[in-house]
């Protein structure tokens, strides 16, 4: 999965949470300390003689990226990305849940952080073990693996091996969206949370690799490639949950709702199969495989949905993303409820949003 996920310093959480969590979040702090106390000095790494020339170049461009994303857009400075992690699977396990007759998110409640749509694991086990008990309660679970995560700037997260894998436009776009998270995060709003740092990322990897290697690029031409694939992905995602709702919102039982869903997945399937020639990355080649319900739609849209209105926020402010972020620190200073500021906020000034349809190009 190319997107990154998140969790919240698990350890602050751990002293906060009652009693009910108190063994998920000691295991999450047990897991993050191992994390932080084992963690390399990157310039130890640097000098390592035995890593690759390209794995050497990966760090100093996640470093440069950090510099970035500080001096030139206005993200968070943190202690962040100066140290390295050896991992050889997936760092995080990420559940989501929904329920089968409607799309309805299952939510949690967490100390800090407030609500959120999803839940974290650093092992398989463990997520399992949440995918089974859900499954039992009767919701639609997707179970996805993530090679990143930020604690939002009150650890110093580290670079993980895993991320040395990754091109440069998707490395970049990864290391911008976490520092978005770092940067601006609003309690209780998942889904904002994930958008406005998607389209940091995208956008921020854009500009970045522009400046690093040129308009013409193979590389910004990747970056751009990557934000469009999301746009894309976007607009089939809003089509294939617009049919589902229609479909849940008929007079029926929940028992023929389930028996009859099966027929509009494999429409959607068969839908996607046609878009998929569309993608100009491999950000989601893996979709195909995977079997479709109501968890797996609403965990893709979460990062990717109406990015078409941060579009239109950074073009009314001149195409200038350190506003962008300057605006959205002014949103969280002001308490109100996000979504409603924007939106109002858009409305005031005449803004408009329209729903972006991608060409075929």
């Amino acid at each position: 999965m190319r997107r990154s996920l998140k969790i919240f310093l698990p350890l602050l959480c751990f002293l906060l949470t009652g009693c009910g969590n108190l063994f998920y979040f000691s295991k999450l702090g047990w897991h993050q300390s191992f994390i932080t106390f084992q963690s390399v000095p990157v310039q130890e790494v640097l000098r390592d003689e035995t890593l690759e020339d390209e794995a050497k170049k990966k760090i100093h461009i996640i470093q440069e990226v950090k510099r970035y994303g500080e001096e030139r857009l206005g993200l968070r400075r943190t202690g962040s990305y100066t140290k390295f992690f050896e991992v050889k699977r997936p760092v995080l396990h990420v559940i989501t849940a929904s329920e089968k007759d409607r799309l309805h998110l299952h939510h949690w409640n967490f100390p800090v952080i407030g609500r959120t749509t999803y839940k974290s694991f650093f092992t398989i086990e463990g997520a399992l073990k949440e995918k089974r008990f859900l499954e039992r309660k009767g919701f639609d679970t997707y179970l996805q693996q993530a090679a990143a995560y930020s604690t939002l700037g009150w650890l110093k997260d580290p670079i993980f091996s895993t991320m040395l894998k990754w091109d440069e436009p998707t490395l970049t776009n990864i290391i911008l969206h976490e520092m978005a998270h770092a940067t601006v995060y609003f309690k209780g709003e998942t889904d904002l949370n994930e958008q406005l740092a998607t389209f940091i990322g995208n956008q921020g990897a854009i500009e970045f690799l522009t400046e690093m290697y040129g308009p013409g690029s193979k590389e910004v031409t990747e970056a751009i490639h990557i934000q469009k694939d999301d746009l894309l992905l976007s607009e089939w995602i809003d089509q294939a949950c617009q049919r589902l709702s229609t479909y849940y919102a008929q007079e029926l039982s929940r028992d023929e709702k389930l028996k009859g869903r099966e027929e509009v997945f494999q429409f959607i399937k068969e839908d996607f199969r046609e878009l998929k020639v569309r993608f100009k990355t491999d950000s989601y080649k893996d979709f195909k495989k995977i079997d479709l319900n109501n968890a797996v739609l609403l965990a893709y849209r979460r990062y990717i949905h109406r990015l078409e209105k941060f579009e239109a926020l950074y073009e009314h402010l001149g195409w200038d993303l350190r506003k962008v972020v300057e605006f959205l620190k002014e949103i969280k200073a002001s308490k109100d409820k996000p979504s409603s500021h924007l939106d109002r906020w858009m409305k005031e000034r005449g803004i408009t949003v329209p729903n972006y349809k991608t060409s075929q190009e």
